[in-house]
């Protein structure tokens, strides 16, 4: 099997797929020897802020010494990128490897699971048999029903921002989707919640009290002395002082709180960290295609922001960064999104609206999202025939002190 081969057995887009489910995918991870019970993991579900907190951890874990896994989705340009093993994308040999176990496993089974089953099969074998000494998996969609929900008491279960979402699959309303994300909290488990969640807390602290289980929260009115610039930001966090974080973005802060409380329990677990490799981990984590800066003179940024909520926070995002400024934007959405939402949410600050169309199945046709803009949005807008011609239209056609923004899903940042 050669990589081409590996990635065509992945997405097998011409062959029928059938969901395993959380049983099934139990019964081939034991056929591979259950290389889910080999590795401790931190476990993370949330609407937003997954992927961040997720490579923040990463971070701090590996330069403390520890060989960390990270599994997270979807990736920008790589099927590799989704495991990193000691912050480094696995390999090609390693992936081929991989599939090639997964493979003859679910021939065994008979069927073929759908790509994210598959993926996240690959990630227990790779861990387990890579070595890591501790591994942070993301959350596909939920959690309760989520194939990486296989495992056992994680050392922490984490739960970031909570938005509506994937409603079809989750459920109309916070609750609802506050209940699926703590299908993660396992009995006696810890969890740490993001302490904005004030409004779905009863229901994190419900399944805390059935579960016997732990529940942590950060404390987001404790971070203080913000300085914001392109490089990042610097804060303060409860005792920490100037903690510097490489990723931009207000809304990210908020994920590093999350994230400290979780060292902190992964510390009182015994897990050897120490503040040096706290702040080192926070100032070198590279999260692509969040609030990044591509360009300059114009200013271009890309963000994966694909909800209302994550909309909510990219914009306060510029409106700190560039204060009284209008944006230009370039969207890209999905057709399963919230489009009418965000729209509304984007339409004050914008100065104009391109429009592109995500690699996806389920991207909403660039012609009829430009139609549905202009009606519902007193903004000039534009449809592109490629995510390239935006890009380079949008660029043209900026004076050097404009801010463009790419935003609205994250199949578009490739």
């Amino acid at each position: 099997m050669n990589y081409e081969q590996a990635i065509d057995y992945i997405e097998q887009t011409d062959t029928p797929r059938q969901r395993y489910g959380l049983e099934k995918l139990k019964q081939a991870l034991h056929l591979m020897g259950d290389p889910q019970e080999k590795v401790p993991y931190v476990h993370i579900a949330g609407t937003n802020g997954k992927g961040s907190t997720a490579s923040m951890l990463s971070s701090v874990l590996n330069h403390a010494g520890l060989r960390c896994g990270l599994y997270t989705s979807p990736h920008l340009q790589r099927y590799n990128e989704r495991f990193q093993i000691a912050g480094e994308p696995i390999s090609d040999e390693q992936l081929i490897q991989s599939v090639q176990r997964v493979q003859q496993v679910c021939e065994q089974l008979g069927g073929t699971p759908i790509v994210f089953e598959v993926l996240t099969l690959m990630a227990f074998e790779l861990f387990a048999r890579l070595d890591c000494q501790i591994a942070v998996l993301e959350v596909g969609i939920g959690g309760r029903l989520d194939s990486t929900n296989v495992i056992r008491t994680p050392e922490a279960a984490v739960i970031t921002s909570i938005g509506l979402d994937h409603t079809k699959e989750l459920g109309d309303t916070l609750e609802k989707i506050a209940g699926e994300k703590g299908g993660i909290i396992k009995t006696g488990g810890t969890v740490i919640v993001d302490g904005s969640n004030t409004a779905v807390m009863p229901v994190f602290e419900k399944i805390c009290r059935e579960r016997d289980a732990l529940l942590v929260t950060s404390a987001p009115e404790q971070i203080r002395n913000v300085v914001l610039s392109p490089a990042g930001e610097v804060f303060d966090y409860k005792d920490l002082k100037e903690l510097h974080l490489s990723l931009t973005g207000v809304y990210q802060m908020n994920n590093a709180a999350v994230a400290i409380e979780t060292l902190r329990v992964l510390e009182q677990k015994g897990y050897r960290i120490g503040k040096a490799a706290l702040r080192k981990g926070l100032s070198e984590v590279y999260w692509p295609g969040r609030f990044e800066q591509l360009h300059k003179q114009p200013t271009f940024l890309v963000d994966g922001s694909h909800n209302p909520d994550g909309i909510r926070a990219l914009l306060e995002s510029l409106r700190s960064y560039f204060p009284d400024k209008k944006i230009r934007f370039l969207l890209g959405i999905l057709s399963t999104k919230d489009v009418s939402t965000m729209l509304q949410l984007i339409e004050p600050l914008a100065e104009e609206i391109g429009v592109i169309m995500p690699p996806s199945e389920k991207a909403m046709d660039n012609e009829r999202m430009a139609q549905q803009i202009s009606r519902e949005c007193a903004v000039r807008t534009t449809a592109f025939d490629s995510i390239e011609e935006g890009v380079r239209s949008m660029i043209e056609n900026a004076e050097k002190e404009d801010v463009i923004c790419a935003t609205g899903s994250l199949y578009s940042i490739e």
